[in-house]
């Protein structure tokens, strides 16, 4: 167990845990609720995850499915709603209260109102903020950990640069993640209930691609080489790898469409229709998932193509291989056919390599002759062997 391992596997576990009741903790003091604490119950499988992780798989990190990743979210994402609903509710409640002889909303327990942390065991935060400002700092904080946690926890059997493959689809997830939450900036999207909900459980459904690592899979470039290299034996096992490789890729391709583009360009067409909403951002980006559906199609129907080229071209270099190993095989029979004809010659009175002037066996007549049926049958078969040979 490599001791640096277990020093970051505690570290990222840390801090994801102290955010988590942060977040927890923003909850409760903006909402007036310490019923909310309860959540803080998710947090305990971070800690038996790590336990499991050092203790039982020696600091090494899952291969296809991040653990601690998952418990963080059910301990944050819930607050991160409440959080949402509440300020939308602030933000109608307020509305609803206009006074149409000033020019602002009546300040109640305001939409915009700053917020401090409230103390708990005598612990304070010293910061005051804006209610959104503090709900979009603990969003925010939520993506970036878990992709530097990505980042510092140990890799396992991962590879480096199929770490540095996921950081960077973390960073554009995240990136389109929190696009989504544009919507919420529209008047539309605030006042109704069902398509808050409706964003948000799309939002949350993305997250899940943060738990997976669809990158752990064999290099694509080692089996390109080995296709050029004599084929041997193995060709079934390297057929097996790269139809792995071509199925892993599609999953993750799937996944991007599933979790993703598919439902972030369905909520964003589906408020144009209904609510005509037409703005500078909601347009872009509509237009950019749309976009990235139909690259990540493209991208699927390639792969399915390569995969059935590439085992097409393996079973074609095992049939030359059989060819070749039954040629071989029929040379050698030939080869041992033609010495015994040659050196079995003797049992019947023929002459293998009759001498000038030499004359054995029961007469010079049969000596010539038989001799002469040898050097046809010998020449015959040298010629089938090299007829096969070219």
């Amino acid at each position: 167990m490599n001791l640096f391992d277990v020093l970051r596997a505690v570290l990222v576990r840390l801090v994801l845990l102290v955010h988590s009741l942060l977040v927890i903790w923003l909850t409760t003091s903006i909402t007036k609720r310490r019923v909310y604490w309860l959540l803080a119950a998710a947090d305990i499988g971070i800690i038996l995850e790590g336990f499991v992780t050092i203790f039982y798989k020696k600091a090494k990190e899952w291969k296809w499915f991040c653990p601690c990743f998952f418990f963080y979210m059910l301990g944050t994402v819930p607050s991160i709603w409440l959080l949402e609903i509440h300020r939308m509710d602030e933000y109608v409640r307020n509305k609803n209260h206009y006074n149409p002889n000033t020019s602002e909303p009546e300040n109640t327990t305001s939409y915009g109102n700053k917020q401090v942390l409230e103390a708990i065991q005598g612990i304070t935060i010293p910061i005051e903020l804006p209610i959104d400002i503090w709900v979009n700092v603990m969003e925010q904080l939520f993506l970036y950990l878990m992709i530097v946690g990505r980042w510092i926890l140990p890799r396992g059997d991962t590879s480096r640069d199929q770490l540095s493959q996921l950081l960077f689809v973390f960073i554009g997830i995240a990136s389109d993640i929190m696009e989504l939450f544009t919507l919420f900036d529209e008047d539309p999207v605030k006042e109704n209930l069902e398509l808050r909900y409706a964003v948000l459980v799309i939002w949350t459904v993305s997250l899940v691609q943060f738990t997976l690592v669809l990158t752990s899979t064999n290099s694509p470039k080692k089996q390109r080489v080995a296709s050029n290299l004599k084929v041997n034996s193995n060709s079934l096992d390297q057929t097996f790898c790269l139809m792995k490789f071509f199925q892993t890729e599609i999953w993750s391709v799937c996944v991007s469409i599933l979790l993703q583009d598919g439902p972030f360009l369905t909520i964003r067409v589906y408020t144009i229709a209904t609510y005509k909403l037409l703005n500078y951002s909601i347009v872009f980006f509509t237009a950019k998932n749309a976009l990235l559906v139909a690259i990540l199609m493209y991208r699927m129907t390639v792969i399915c193509r390569d995969r059935e080229e590439s085992i097409t071209k393996t079973d074609t270099e095992k049939a030359l291989l059989d060819d070749s190993d039954l040629r071989r095989k029929e040379r050698i029979q030939m080869s041992k056919s033609m010495e015994s004809v040659r050196f079995n010659g003797n049992d019947k009175g023929l002459f293998v390599i009759p001498a000038k002037g030499h004359v054995t066996g029961q007469g010079r007549a049969p000596h010539r002759q038989n001799g002469q049926k040898m050097r046809t049958k010998v020449d015959m078969e040298r010629r089938k062997i090299y007829d096969m040979a070219i």
